[in-house]
């Protein structure tokens, strides 16, 4: 094999990986640059990427290394360069589905937005929403209050509150929190579709989730999700008014633009605390303990699962698709959870050991896009890659779209799909696919999107001539 025949010179593995990793990173780097609406919207990803390819390159480059949750040393080599080309065709699939053109011939037509053809006095959406969302936030800190101890003052870790005294409602968080949050977005940002004032009531609905996490003992993890499924609204209405030529003051009116950059600091801050506290306080770590911890997490646990499907697929040649695919779809260790972890890390680990940390409610970082080369080798993970990657990025397109007509009923029921494409590309789960939950989520989504459609262009139909869905059909 080829990477058999590099195995004696490490300076050519190390400028592969670093050639190949630094690729990706400029084309991330461009897309936030050029097309900041896209790196809005793609945020998610692109930051989970970015860790990934920086962690992978370290163990290439420098290793061998120790990893404390593999027990053994992993690198050096050159496992950077297939992950990078997986990241490669999921950025060039977004920029395929959100070239220039098509969002021109999406977003080009004029007519009156929804809102103007609403008749005054009528169902007050947004008041709704922020009404059962208030009463769900007060409801998680009145539970947090009278559910036992804080976290934050108690030095628990998040997962030993959740088991011993997580109420119903926290567990609900747990499970929709991204969800949710991505709703608080849509209808911040909705009234400016109008060309009226971001609605702050749900940013600062937001910004109390946000206080209860660091409350209940979450860190960056927690932090990262909720903010970039929240911010993904706000770049669809920057792709709707063509934000792309315009001024991002033209956008954020008077002080909005300060105040966001306000906001977005006070996210880092409270990040930054939440971290040092947990590492500290909660776990006791100090001095070189605590470096060697902070090394182990930020530079080797991010890519050490890849290192090890890397080893065992492109160096060895040994996958089993059938028994991957067992194991995923069939008999995971827990059915009700990720899959592709608990494969990953049964291959990766002891049995025995890997079933014990997972009984524990923890899981290491990974999946994606590890689980496609198990299924597929090193041929055929390429194309399920690809093949994902299109998946996710036209669904993507389907959101955004969704969300700049006010299609907002379609929104929320294609919210769970959106999420779980998501995590797909994040960390592999693909198991969530083939559960009936699933389809019924699609259909459901099918049929307001049908229902929504029907209700437009009865809506519209007053004014004769006039194309309710400008560009949809060119589209089309």
């Amino acid at each position: 094999m080829i990477v058999s025949s590099l195995a004696s010179d490490p300076a050519i593995f190390a400028l592969l990986s670093a050639a190949a990793v630094g690729a990706v990173l400029a084309a991330i780097a461009g897309i936030a640059v050029t097309r900041p609406a896209l790196g809005i919207i793609g945020l998610f990803i692109f930051v989970a990427f970015a860790w990934r390819l920086v962690s992978v390159l370290y163990i290439d480059v420098f290793g061998p290394l120790f990893s404390e949750q593999l027990e053994r040393d992993i690198g050096p080599g050159i496992s950077a360069v297939p992950i990078a080309i997986s990241q490669g065709l999921v950025i060039a699939a977004l920029l395929f589905s959100f070239r220039p053109q098509r969002l021109q011939r999406l977003f080009s037509g004029g007519g009156p937005k929804l809102g103007s053809r609403l008749p005054a006095g009528g169902l007050d959406l947004a008041g709704i929403a922020f009404w059962i969302a208030s009463l769900f936030v007060a409801g998680l800190w009145v539970e947090l209050l009278l559910s036992g101890p804080i976290p934050l003052f108690a030095s628990m870790e998040r997962f030993d509150y959740s088991r011993l005294y997580g109420g119903p409602l926290h567990n609900l968080l747990l499970q929709w929190g991204p969800m949710l949050a991505f709703q608080l977005g849509i209808f911040l940002v909705a009234p400016t579709l109008n060309d009226r004032p971001f609605d702050r009531r749900f940013g600062y609905l937001f910004a109390s989730l946000i206080l209860y996490l660091f409350m209940v003992g979450h860190r960056f993890s927690s932090f990262y999700i909720y903010a970039c499924f929240f911010l993904i609204p706000i770049g669809a209405v920057l792709l709707g008014r063509h934000a792309m030529t315009a001024t991002r003051r033209k956008f954020f009116p008077g002080n909005t633009l300060r105040n966001l950059m306000v906001t977005g600091a006070a996210l880092i801050f409270l990040i930054a605390g939440a971290v040092v506290y947990s590492y500290i306080v909660v776990r006791g770590f100090e001095g070189a303990q605590l470096l060697t911890k902070l090394s182990q997490r930020i530079l080797v646990q991010q890519g050490e699962m890849w290192w090890m499907t890397y080893e065992r697929v492109f160096l060895r040649g040994d996958w089993n698709s059938g028994f991957a695919a067992y194991r995923l779809f069939f008999d995971p260790f827990d059915p009700n959870r990720n899959s592709t972890m608990q494969l990953l890390m049964e291959l990766a680990l002891p049995t025995e050991r890997a079933h014990f940390i997972l009984e524990q409610g923890s899981a290491y970082t990974g999946g994606w896009p590890e689980v496609f080369f198990e299924l597929g080798g090193p041929i055929g993970g390429f194309a399920l890659v690809a093949l994902s990657a299109i998946i996710f990025s036209e669904f993507m397109f389907l959101v955004v779209r969704c969300i700049v007509q006010e299609r907002f009923a379609t929104c929320f029921f294609l919210t769970p799909i959106f999420f779980a494409l998501s995590i797909d590309i994040v960390s592999g789960m693909v198991n969530s696919f083939i559960q009936m939950t699933f389809l019924i989520k699609i259909a459901a989504a099918l049929v307001a999107y049908v229902t929504e459609d029907g209700w437009r262009l009865s809506l519209f139909s007053c004014r004769a001539g006039f194309d309710p869905l400008p560009g949809l059909q060119k589209e089309a």
